[in-house]
């Protein structure tokens, strides 16, 4: 069976090889005509070249720690976690937001996923004459020195993940760093 889309163009019963060849030849010289037309040129897609200077510069260090600060004072308790407390991507930021729940912790979330500064820093070039210095930032990672997400804020400062905030309210001393 030789087939186009859905129209049957041709049937050949067992293994004709000299018949399948003929209707190769015949019908792969039809030439399919399109259903519209437009004399418009596409649309020519946006290139780094197109995109404004200042759109394509990274932040600065000083300029990421401080959206980062901005980001951890939010609230009285954030959590940066991936994903969200309603939908979150992996275990330890499911068990950090149940922990918060039951001890009734109200928070402000911020999904890492969706900012890669934030979660793993940015690369900013920076050309002098003819050499290039490439400066690698890390984001919230180095600037609360803690490795891994979730993190825990209370009052703009890094109380930890997931297994400090288990301890801490093992012995309590979560509610108080709340009560402050």
């Amino acid at each position: 069976m030789l087939s186009q889309g859905h129209t049957l163009l041709d049937r050949i019963t067992g293994a004709d090889q000299p018949a399948l060849t003929a209707a190769v030849e015949k019908h792969g010289r039809i030439v399919n005509k399109p259903l519209s037309h437009t004399d418009q040129a596409p649309a020519k897609a946006e290139t780094p070249a197109t995109v404004p200077l200042e759109e394509t510069r990274a932040e600065t260090k000083e300029e990421l720690n401080a959206r980062l600060r901005k980001l951890m004072d939010q609230d009285k308790v954030v959590l940066f976690m991936k994903g969200s407390p309603d939908a979150p991507r992996c275990g330890f930021s499911r068990k950090i937001v149940a922990l918060l729940e039951e001890q009734k912790v109200a928070f402000t979330h911020f999904d890492i996923l969706t900012d890669e500064s934030v979660r793993q820093g940015t690369t900013f070039a920076s050309f002098y004459c003819l050499f290039m210095n490439v400066v690698v930032f890390v984001g919230l990672k180095e600037l609360n020195d803690w490795p891994t997400f979730p993190q825990l804020i209370v009052n703009g400062e890094l109380v930890g993940g997931l297994d400090v905030a288990k301890d801490m309210v093992d012995s309590g001393e979560l509610q108080e760093v709340l009560k402050s």
